[in-house]
């Protein structure tokens, strides 16, 4: 053998074990593809004229333009999990789209764009919808402590405020950059951790859009959990403290110029603290579970009428009871008050929960101005300012799940003649002139989950919402005549 051969033989082996290394790390990969159709009838709540004058914050309910709701939107999360060693894994999420997905047909444009008829049947990718790194962050096991280190997810509790977004059609999550370190003794753990929430500056006016490393832009919360877990008893009780602040330059925070005095395009600084106590306990075929959000501090100038800055003084409750009648049929029963602004005073007393929390199909689970006006997602949308019940009922049998609910809400504060309002939708003070009513209305819903194999399961509903006379409110002596929202939809959901 010649020593040029040898040389060859040599360095062909060498690279044949450089890629069998390098191949060597096992990576699990795991994730959601679902696909779903809706049609909502009577989106705008009324089939009367509105004007509606946001510059002049009118204080008017109704919603003009096409009432009747038709679209089908699409799902798509990658969850890969690579364990680099015994010590060390390096878990994250991918999705597409905006909000991890987008509506179908978003995505394509005109091939021959201005060329005519004959160009009808030609589309190609308009390059719309982009790649998104919503989790990536490494987990590091100690002897003391579990550490998070990047870009992860954080739940907390029923997940009214903090939610991870885990459900296959959760289309937010609470997302941190940062490093939390989950220490366990026994039945207790103690759960520390800080996260920059935000650094950029989206402002037209304020400089360059882009990160800003000098702090000016940065949101950032530090926290900590406690928490007694004892798996025997079925009984968790924990306790969430966390402090949330923001630099005056940030524009994270929304902020309405519509009728500013004198104009701003940012809130200021903030400083919250979030307080959030959390109890769930099971005895045999009942379990209970209850959380609270405590929310306060300086909220900066959220009005933005002139009024200056305010405090924040706002509380959510939320009580979660199951029962198991037989291995078929399950009751249950969910009952809350979510606090809303009165707008009378500078302080501010709204809550908002995490849009993937939801009660209902209709009611509370849209943002249905968005709907005929556009601007936010039309399912950014909060359960907010109400008092509500609910009853529900689920009969299962081995690939059949039939579900029905009943909910009652009301809200906690409405527009009182001769004073100061918010209107908690659309966010903005106003004059109030007439009284609103605290009727929400009621909701009936149906539907069915039918796991077509075990990763495949095919879900439809059905909801109608009779639509209180809150709505009807248009700050003049003249309500609008309501229209009850009903409507449905189906939906395939892949699990791998």
């Amino acid at each position: 053998m010649t020593v040029k051969r040898f040389r060859y033989i040599s360095s062909l082996i060498i690279s044949t074990l450089s890629i069998n290394s390098a191949m060597a790390l096992p990576i699990d990969w795991s994730g959601v593809f679902g696909a779903d159709t809706h049609m909502i009838n009577n989106t705008c709540k009324t089939g009367d004229t509105v004007v509606k004058d946001l510059t002049n914050r009118s204080g008017t309910e109704g919603i003009t333009g096409d009432c009747a709701a038709n679209f089908q939107t699409y799902v798509f999360k990658m969850n890969p999990q690579i364990i680099v060693n015994d010590g060390v894994t390096l878990k994250g999420e991918f999705s597409t789209g905006h909000i991890r997905g987008g509506f179908a047909g978003d995505n394509s444009a005109n091939n021959q764009d201005g060329s005519g008829n004959n160009s009808y049947f030609f589309t190609t990718p308009a390059q719309r919808s982009t790649l998104n790194i919503n989790q990536m962050y490494m987990e590091l096991y100690a002897d003391t402590a579990l550490v998070k280190i990047g870009r992860m997810s954080k739940h907390y509790g029923l997940g009214i405020v903090f939610d991870n977004g885990s459900d296959p059609w959760d289309r937010f999550l609470t997302m941190y950059d940062g490093i939390d370190a989950e220490m366990k003794v026994g039945n207790f753990s103690l759960t520390p951790y800080w996260a920059k929430i935000s650094s950029y500056n989206n402002s037209a006016t304020g400089g360059s859009v882009g990160s800003k490393p000098n702090g000016s832009w940065d949101v950032s919360e530090s926290g900590v959990t406690v928490k007694y877990d004892n798996k025997n008893k079925d009984l968790i009780v924990s306790l969430l403290y966390a402090k949330r602040s923001s630099e005056p330059k940030n524009t994270f925070y929304h902020a309405d110029t519509g009728n500013s005095t004198p104009p701003s395009n940012t809130r200021g600084g903030t400083k919250i603290t979030i307080i959030e106590p959390y109890i769930s306990k099971k005895w045999n075929k009942f379990k209970i579970a209850a959380e609270g959000s405590l929310q306060s501090g300086d909220y900066g100038n959220v009005y933005q009428d002139g009024t200056g800055k305010s405090k924040l003084s706002s509380s959510a409750y939320i009580l979660d009871a199951r029962y198991e009648l037989n291995p078929k049929w399950d009751l249950g029963f969910m009952g809350g008050q979510v606090s809303g602004d009165k707008g009378a005073t500078n302080k501010f007393e709204a809550a908002y929960l995490h849009p993937n929390f939801q009660v209902a199909e209709l009611m509370f689970r849209y943002n249905y101005a968005a709907f005929s006006e556009g601007g936010r997602s039309i399912f950014d949308s909060s359960v907010m300012n109400t008092r509500f019940y609910k009853i529900h009922g689920n009969y299962k049998t081995d690939k059949w799940t039939w579900k029905s609910a009943l909910i009652m809400a009301s809200a906690l504060e409405t527009a009182q003649a001769g004073s100061k309002a918010y209107h908690h939708e659309e966010n903005y003070r106003f004059n109030s002139t007439q009284k609103q009513s605290n009727n929400l209305g009621f909701e009936l819903d149906f539907g069915f989950d039918y796991r077509w194999n075990p990763n495949v399961t095919i879900s439809g509903y059905y909801g109608y919402w009779k639509v209180g006379d809150y709505y009807a409110f248009t700050n003049t002596a003249n309500t609008l005549s309501l229209k009850n929202v009903h409507g449905g939809g189906l939906r395939a959901t892949l699990e791998f």
